[in-house]
């Protein structure tokens, strides 16, 4: 006798997770039934999920202590016990959780999928069910242990990001987008890889990190993150006799920031002024080639360079290195849990 696929769902909240009412969006508790009895309803496929709940809200309200409490659920369960694990999200902060779930849990040997939605399940061109139709095909079918976003995006296309990769979906269209190019895309194939010289392989795709996870009590709210723009007036930012250990500036594409500005404008008169606290620099393509001057001063400066990786999965991996003890925090920045640095092909399995 086949076995019954067995799927732990993990419940947050979120538009997947909500009504609407009078014009107004938000949880409702009802909803993972109607999640279910739809999936059940249209689905051939028999299996059995258990279902965990451990808050119930929309995820712009989401903190990094709601981190803590996801990897604390899933920790407290056999996860070999299971063929995965569906954690539906809101889609405001999808990305930061994904990352943080890399970043927090031991390398699980199944796949562990977010996924969230557009509109609430019930309503007009909501792809709820879609995102949790595939996310359990994709769990029984391909069998890829890791941490996986999948989503459909406008074009009615069911797109697969590391979930360490994704992005903010954008302003216009709610469309999710990875840093550098998704996984692939899922369909009735299964997974049709996005041949890309930044992506790991099929058959190499998960490398489980060497060492345990560092454990985290609890969340200090000691990071900050700035985004460069013309005529960002440092100056009114006090970090002395603050709780601030680290600062990350998300600069321009090239990694550039104002270097010569007056009134307060200068990214490098502020991280000259501020040398108690650690200064890391997003995203350079390749610290080893040719840079800017003003990227050379900003380095020069103090300025911790990290190359190939996005504002949501360093951001997120800040408030882990700065909050464990196991590691020296520039150490835990660098090393790589699950492919949150967009490698050169020839590195670690790659495809090209």
């Amino acid at each position: 006798m086949e076995k019954i696929p067995r799927i732990l769902l993990v419940l947050t909240g979120g538009t997947i997770g909500s009504a609407v009412n009078d014009g107004c969006i938000d949880v409702d508790s009802r909803r993972s039934d109607d999640l279910l009895a739809i999936y059940n309803e249209q689905s051939n496929c028999q299996v059995e999920f258990e279902v965990v709940r451990p808050f119930n809200i929309l995820s712009e309200n989401a903190e990094p202590k709601h981190w803590l409490k996801i990897i604390e659920t899933l920790q407290s369960h056999r996860l070999c016990d299971y063929d995965g694990v569906i954690i539906a999200h809101g889609s405001d902060t999808l990305p930061y959780t994904g990352a943080a779930l890399s970043y927090g849990l031991d390398s699980p040997l199944i796949p562990i999928v977010l996924v969230a939605a557009n509109y609430a399940i019930g309503q007009p061109n909501s792809n709820a069910i879609a995102n949790f139709s595939a996310a359990v095909a994709f769990i029984i079918n391909m069998k890829l242990p890791g941490f996986y976003t999948l989503y459909e995006n406008s074009d009615h296309i069911i797109y697969v990001h590391l979930a360490t990769r994704l992005q903010e979906a954008d302003w216009l269209r709610d469309d999710f987008t990875s840093f550098g190019d998704p996984l692939g895309v899922f369909d009735h194939r299964g997974l049709c890889c996005v041949p890309s010289p930044k992506n790991p392989s099929m058959l190499k795709l998960y490398n489980p990190a060497p060492d345990c996870v560092p454990t985290i009590a609890e969340f200090r709210n000691e990071v900050l993150a700035l985004r460069a723009y013309p005529g960002l007036n440092y100056e009114v930012i006090n970090l002395h006799n603050r709780p601030i250990r680290a600062v990350l500036h998300s600069l321009y594409h090239c990694g550039s920031g104002n270097v010569t500005g007056e009134n307060g404008t200068s990214l490098l008169s502020f991280i000259k002024n501020n040398p108690q606290v650690d200064h890391y620099l997003i995203s350079y393509k390749n610290i080893q080639g040719d840079l800017y001057a003003s990227c050379r001063e900003l380095i020069a400066a103090g300025g911790i360079p990290l190359e190939n990786i996005s504002f949501e999965a360093a951001v997120t991996k800040l408030n882990f290195a700065y909050n464990q003890q196991e590691y020296a925090p520039l150490n835990y920045v660098k090393r790589e849990f699950f492919y949150e640095f967009l490698r050169d092909a020839k590195e670690n399995g790659y495809v090209i």
